[in-house]
């Protein structure tokens, strides 16, 4: 759940770009001003990444007036995504396990099985914004409402999977600690 939260400003933007390009910057800028504030003591990449981003595309559209910036804004913003999760990867440390190690207790934090479950979701979501890309791609390409739905499955399917895919790695391990026979100590 933690992790939605940390896209909660994309949402935002991306649901106030279409009408209110600048308000929606201005919220997004703000909401993840926020979250960097409420880990100082333990950032985020994606929260840091964001902000950056966000105070970085507001000079660009409204001080130094670079259009193209603004036609290829959603594509910058996913390809962006997509390097904070491949990137992440890459480094070894999966971005989404930041927020799952705030929902799961330390003895797990170093798990195979939980590194792995991390690595998995971040994967989707990288692949989810290398998708997007491409479907906004082919909407300014060719527009249409197709396109349109497409990315609201993508992202749905990996919002999906980022909630069921922890449930079920829980329910195998205690259907596994169940059927584990008994010691006795000697």
């Amino acid at each position: 759940m933690k992790l939605i939260l940390a896209f909660l400003p994309w949402i935002l933007f991306g649901l106030l770009s279409h009408l209110h390009p600048m308000a929606a910057l201005v919220v997004a800028l703000l909401a993840t001003a926020y979250q960097v504030a409420a880990h100082l003591r333990n950032p985020k990449i994606l929260e840091l990444v964001s902000f950056g981003f966000f105070a970085f595309a507001f000079l660009a559209l409204y001080v130094w007036r670079w259009a193209s910036f603004g036609h290829h804004l959603g594509l910058i913003v996913h390809l962006l995504l997509a390097g904070i999760a491949w990137g992440s990867l890459l480094a070894g440390t999966p971005f989404t396990l930041q927020y799952a190690r705030e929902e799961a207790p330390p003895e797990r934090w170093h798990q195979p099985s939980f590194v792995r479950g991390n690595q998995l979701i971040t994967a989707v979501w990288g692949a989810d914004f290398i998708l997007q890309a491409a479907v906004l791609e082919w909407q300014s390409a060719k527009g249409g409402l197709l396109p349109s739905v497409i990315s609201s499955l993508l992202t749905a399917s990996a919002l999906a999977f980022t909630v069921w895919y922890p449930k079920r790695n829980r329910r195998l391990e205690q259907m596994r600690a169940s059927a584990a026979p008994a010691t006795i100590a000697d």
